[in-house]
């Protein structure tokens, strides 16, 4: 990991007390970096050996934001390391980590690439007490000594551990000699070709040493450098820049080379002015943009491995470290190419005569991330801002933040029933007919369909009809000056973007839009925005119809589903048909410039991701905030005002908000007032590991955007006033069409895939809904396991038992039904006779104590049936391995608190599934995991019309993955049925200890919660009944808030 402080010799010889300190700071910052890398090792690299667990005491679950960014950090020191050893040479190949702290590369390398890596020689150099520890475990880890060959220890004073393939040198970096005579020791340098690599460790030393180490590293002949630091690319007064600075300070191991080679241009200056004839140079954010150094499939692949939606986090901590790659040859002078992934200059005029003014939050209130504004009146027709719902410090918000202008003169009545706490969901000012709020989120993976009307003329809300399919960070306009909305694009969960496009219309509710032409790409957190022109549709002759109307607007920018920023800038055009489909089409337009960097450049600051925009009477777009692909948006390109014509578009001037302090438009909630003010309201990020950046207060800009009524002061300057909280949903005033006694469910075909991989099973697992897999080869089973068949391998008199019915519905909570022992001959006899039988095969050794296993229960069997190869997490993971044998019964609706799939081999099933959030709607009583609710009798009626189910027809070869605790019921559709059933553990903990025959025990924080639960209740025995209910129903809701946070 580190090294630092001064030029003077090693460790210890000629530094004093203070700078020894100093030393020992810096290696303490590998403590904390080895447990996010163990926490990425853990989670992104499963079917690897872990190394790092040799070196971390105990798993930390790192934030996704972490993991994410290490794993980028990890993987580009991989590649280059890589590319390295997979160039041919004759020399031999060295690999030296500088200031390698705790890293495993060497490890992580010689089982990565074993054929790259023979006669490569691995060293890690770092102070002298880290590299002790590092040998010590070395030494004691056979899993860390086994793939190394002739290893010693002590060897010279500072190589303290040697092997044919590994070296570890204990020396401060700044003792150059020392360290060359050590190198020199163990390989012949002349012929040697080196890669250095110094991940975020030579920053901590005086950048004159730092220096040296570059300019020595590129005087050994042929060598390279792989550089992985922190940069400043707008500036320390940057908000994460100043929270990463004040991190480091606070840790008193300060960032020393950040300030004399702050950005990507001086960072390749400073390589090329020491020898290095080759430079290249990027940010991280850069690097993921591009497909040189991460695929786009397998960064499509990350979502599945842990959800994640920290874009714009991700992006500004990205843009502050850069990567410098660097080649020197002997005797090449040659001057090195300019990169061309260091931003260039595009022109932008400075709008003139913006003012802005600020209003500072009292304490922390104010303090909201990715909420939405709305603009609310009181009696007086004053206006307000409600900055609604979003993160918090803590957690999600069910609440407002009210802004004022001025001091108004009467009070608003802000205490309202209405929405959940939720995040990323957007608000449409839609007149009249109110503020539309759509979807949104709790957890990446988690969406949300609902949608509410704040009804301004009573100030309710009210539960509109829901999405079609839960979204959140989707693009939403109103429809010119119409009570009409266009949804497009969007997250369904943490892997799925919504392919389509909605016509919000109400009393209808959603409409999805016919997509003409393949210019659009599907997106989320893109800025759509509508211009106020309708006009009658055109026919292709362009003559005028009566046939309907049309709008148009922008759409640009977005994230893909590979994770990187669209660059799409699309104008669109909706048509609303008198009778049929809404359809809308995109037509891309360019910039208004020549080809070349400066339009790619103009590109990058329109296709944003996050931003917020407003349409001005003149028709152009004022884009405010958000991430861009190529860098970070500095402050004086934050905010852009950008003139449209039919084809093009022109960044007409960019708005530079000159005030402190600076806010971050990140996460930020903008309105624009009826007198062209834009007011900014919260915001902040995550600033990686290094702490949390909240905007102080709240920001009014002046003149950004003409309007009619333009204000030329702030006398009515804008300010936070209170908190509103949100009391909980009153289901009374759904205003959506009202539900009939004809209304029911909408059933939902479960998806059929071909799953070829384990890794494509691993990402249905981690999507967590169920699935019919096609194609998977299950062994002879499907062809031999005739009825015939089965009693050959048994034998006629083997006794099982069986489930003998009263009726074809079997129900457990009644128990229509009897536990009867018969010969398994005479059961499938009475099967074939059309009897009410049901065999869930149990252990045959222990059927009380050991769950079903069928390898062992049925050996004859044994050879036919086996999982495809790409359920391999199922097999190496199984719980129980059931065979299921049915007559003409319905097996009753239950949950499975264990995943599993069901493979069906003989006769065909139909099985119908319900999501976990169904359970209320479906007389689960409390503490059962069954219910009696004849779910085939009741599909079609209206009393399960608050129910999403989902069906599959399962024939012989099928496998349906069965997700933990969906609810679900199956019925034959055949005199024969015949399936194997396995179970296994997904969780890394929480399941319940102690007996589990059936493997359905719940999970052991349920079982302790109930207990509480009793303990509770217990405890309010002796308090009058009125006073009971009051506090036990507060308790609940506070137990259900706290679990929807």
């Amino acid at each position: 990991m580190a090294v630092v402080s001064d030029a003077k010799a090693q460790n210890g010889s000629g530094r004093s007390t203070k700078e020894r300190a100093l030393d020992d700071l810096v290696m303490a910052t590998n403590s904390s970096s080895i447990v996010s890398k163990r926490s990425v090792e853990r989670i992104y690299y499963p079917n690897e050996p872990h190394f790092f667990r040799f070196f971390v005491k105990k798993f930390q679950r790192r934030a996704p934001l972490i993991n994410r960014g290490y794993h980028v950090r990890l993987h580009i020191i991989d590649v280059a390391v890589r590319k390295f050893l997979e160039r041919p040479s004759e020399r031999t190949k060295v690999v030296v980590n500088l200031g390698c702290g705790s890293d495993v590369l060497p490890w992580q390398c010689i089982t990565r690439y074993p054929t790259q890596c023979r006669g490569t020689k691995f060293v890690d150099i770092d102070f002298p007490n880290l590299i002790e520890k590092k040998r010590k475990i070395v030494q004691e880890t056979p899993e860390l000594s086994s793939l190394l060959t002739g290893l010693k220890a002590d060897v010279t004073k500072h190589v303290l551990l040697q092997s044919d393939q590994y070296t570890q040198i204990g020396c401060d970096l700044r003792d150059l000699t020392s360290i060359e005579e050590a190198l020199s020791s163990i390989v012949d340098t002349a012929h040697c070709e080196f890669i250095f690599v110094a991940e975020v460790s030579i920053t901590y030393m005086e950048t004159e040493a730092a220096d040296s180490v570059i300019k020595w590293a590129s005087t050994l002949g042929q060598a390279e450098f792989c550089l992985l630091e922190q940069i400043l690319p707008d500036g320390k007064d940057h908000p994460f820049a100043k929270t990463m600075l004040s991190h480091f300070e606070k840790l008193k191991t300060p960032l020393k080379s950040v300030f004399v080679y702050p950005d990507l241009q001086s960072q390749q200056d400073r390589f090329t002015s020491r020898g290095w004839s080759q430079v290249d140079v990027s940010d991280l954010w850069q690097i993921w943009a591009s497909d040189e150094w991460l695929s786009a499939d397998k960064k499509k692949k990350l979502d599945s491995i842990e959800p994640f939606d920290e874009w714009e986090e991700l992006a500004l901590f990205a843009s502050h470290y850069c990567v410098v790659t660097a080649k020197a040859t002997s005797g090449d002078a040659q001057p090195a190419p300019v990169s061309s992934k260091i931003p260039g200059n595009l022109d932008i005029p400075e709008l003139p005569s913006v003012t802005t003014c600020f209003r500072e939050y009292p304490g922390t209130r104010g303090q909201r991330r990715f909420g939405a504004a709305m603009t609310l009146k009181n009696l007086l027709q004053e206006d307000f801002i409600a900055n609604t719902f979003g993160l918090g410090t803590n957690s999600r918000l069910r609440s407002y933040d009210l802004y004022a202008s001025g001091d108004p003169l009467q009070e608003i009545d802000a205490h309202h029933t209405g929405p959940s706490s939720r995040m990323c969901h957007t608000i449409t000012d839609l007149g009249d007919h109110g503020n539309l709020l759509v979807g949104g989120r709790t957890s990446p993976s988690t969406a949300l369909r609902d949608c509410w009307l704040f009804n301004k003329g009573i100030t309710e809300w009210q539960r509109v009809g829901d999405l079609p399919v839960p979204l959140y960070r989707h693009g939403l306009t109103r429809l010119g000056h119409s009570n009409l909305a266009l949804l497009v694009g969007g997250k369904i969960d943490s892997l799925l973007i919504f392919k389509g496009c909605l016509l919000y219309k109400p009393r209808l509710g959603w409409i999805e839009c016919e997509i003409a032409g393949s210019e659009y790409t599907p997106v989320f957190g893109a800025l759509c925005v509508s211009f106020p022109e309708v006009a009658r549709i055109n026919n292709d002759n362009g003559s005028l119809t009566n046939n309907g109307i049309q709008f148009h607007g922008l759409l640009l920018g977005g994230i893909l589903q590979d994770g990187t920023i669209a660059h799409q800038i699309l104008r669109w055009v909706l048509k609303v048909a008198t009778n049929g489909k809404p359809s809308i089409s995109f037509t891309p337009l360019s910039s208004s410039g020549p080809a070349g960097p400066l339009r790619d450049e103009a590109s990058n600051f329109v296709n944003r991701f996050g931003a917020s925009g407003f349409i001005s009477p003149e028709g152009h777009l004022t884009i405010i905030g958000g991430i861009i692909a190529n860098g970070i948006l500095s402050q004086d390109r934050d905010i852009m005002i950008i003139g449209f014509s039919s084809q093009e578009y022109k960044i007409l001037a960019a708005c530079n908000l000159k005030i402190m302090p600076r806010p971050l438009l990140i996460g930020v909630s903008t309105d624009l007032t009826s007198d062209g003010q834009v007011v900014v309201m919260g915001g902040g990020a995550t600033c990686f590991s290094m702490g949390t950046y909240w905007n102080l207060g709240c920001y009014s800009i002046n003149a950004l955007i003409h309007t009619a009524t333009k204000s030329t002061g702030f006398d009515s300057e804008w300010k936070f006033i209170r908190i509103a909280e949100v009391a909980e949903e009153l289901k009374s005033r759904q205003v959506s069409t009202p539900q009939c006694k004809d209304e029911t469910a909408a059933k939902v075909d479960i998806p059929r895939l071909r799953i070829g991989t384990e890794a494509e099973f691993l990402d249905v697992l981690k999507v967590g809904k169920p699935v019919v897999i096609e194609g998977g080869e299950l062994g002879g089973c499907t062809k031999v396991w005739s009825s015939n068949y089965l009693v050959e391998q048994f034998g006629s008199e083997r006794k099982v038992v069986v489930h003998e019915a009263s009726s074809s519905k079997m129900d457990f909570n009644s128990k229509n039904f009897a536990y009867i022992t018969k010969p398994f001959g005479k059961v499938m006899q009475g099967i074939a006779d059309g009897q009410n039988l049901y065999l869930r095969a149990l252990s045959e050794d222990r059927p009380a104590d050991q769950p079903a296993n069928l390898n062992v229960d049925f050996p004859q069997l044994a050879g036919d049936f086996h999982l495809p190869d790409a359920l391999a997490f199922v097999t190496k993971n199984t719980f129980s391995s059931v065979l299921r044998m049915t007559g003409p019964v319905n097996m009753w609706l239950h949950y499975d608190v264990m995943a599993n799939v069901y493979c069906q081999i003989v006769g065909s099933k139909r099985l119908v599934l319900f999501p976990p959030s169904d359970v209320d709607h479906l007389s689960f009583a409390p503490g059962a995991s069954s219910s009696s609710v004849d779910v085939f009798s009741e599909l079609g009626s209206s009393s399960l019309a608050q129910t999403h189910p989902h069906e599959a027809i399962l024939k012989p070869g099928d496998v349906l993955f069965i997700p933990p605790l969906w609810l679900h019921t199956a019925t034959p559709l055949s005199n024969l049925g015949v399936a194997v059933n396995v179970f296994f553990r997904n969780l890394e903990n929480g399941y319940s200890s102690g007996r589990d025959v059936y493997g359905n025990r719940d999970l052991a924080p349920y079982e302790k919660g109930r207990q509480d639960l009793a303990r509770i209740a217990n405890a309010f025995s002796k308090i009058p009944p009125a006073m009971r209910n009051f506090y036990i129903r507060r308790l609940a809701d506070e137990l259900a808030q706290k679990a929807a946070d």
